[in-house]
C-alpha cells in the first residue's frame, strides 16, 4: 500500500527529546545558555551557541577540535577559569551599560525642559535636587551618590 506523499514528509516532533546539560561538558569547553528545559550549548572560548540537538559529546568535541585546536588539550580547570572570567566580564559590561542609561535619562529630561521653553539651568537648580530627594526617599541615601 502506497502512502500519501504529504504523510511521508510530515515528521512527528519527539516529545521530551531536549537534551540536558551535563556538568562534564565543561571539559569540551562548553557551558549552557537559554531555557533550563531546553538548554543550548555555548562555547566558552568563542561564545558560539549550538542547537540543543548538538548537546552530545561528539559534536562538542568536533567544535573544540575544529574551531579551537590550540585549546583541545586543555583541562577542565582551564575552561572553568575561562567561564568565570566570562561571567566577570558580563557583570562589568552590565555596570558599563547603566552609564549610557543615565545619559539617556539626562537627555530625556533636557528634551522636556526644551519643550517647555525653560532655561536649561532649571535642570540643575530644580530637577536635579528633586531627583536626588526622590531617590533618597525611595531607595535610600547610599543610592543618591550614583
Amino acid at each position: 500500500m502506497m502512502k500519501n506523499p504529504a504523510q511521508v514528509l510530515q515528521k512527528k516532533p519527539k516529545e521530551g527529546s531536549e537534551k540536558k546539560y551535563d556538568e562534564d561538558y565543561i571539559k569540551y569547553g562548553f557551558s549552557w545558555c537559554g531555557d533550563e528545559t531546553a538548554p543550548r550549548p555555548q562555547c566558552i572560548i568563542c561564545g558560539d551557541q549550538l542547537s540543543n540537538e548538538s548537546m552530545v559529546p561528539s559534536k562538542l568535541k568536533r567544535h573544540l577540535y575544529s574551531s579551537h585546536p590550540s585549546c583541545a588539550n586543555k583541562d577542565k580547570q582551564y575552561f572553568k577559569r575561562c567561564l568565570e572570567q566570562n561571567k566577570k566580564q558580563k557583570k562589568f559590561m552590565k555596570s558599563a551599560v547603566t552609564v549610557s542609561e543615565k545619559a539617556l535619562a539626562s537627555y530625556h529630561v533636557a528634551k522636556l525642559i526644551l519643550r517647555q521653553k525653560k532655561p536649561h539651568t532649571v535642570g540643575e537648580t530644580l530637577i536635579k535636587p528633586a531627583c536626588r530627594e526622590i531617590v533618597r526617599l525611595m531607595l535610600g541615601p547610599n543610592e543618591v551618590k550614583e
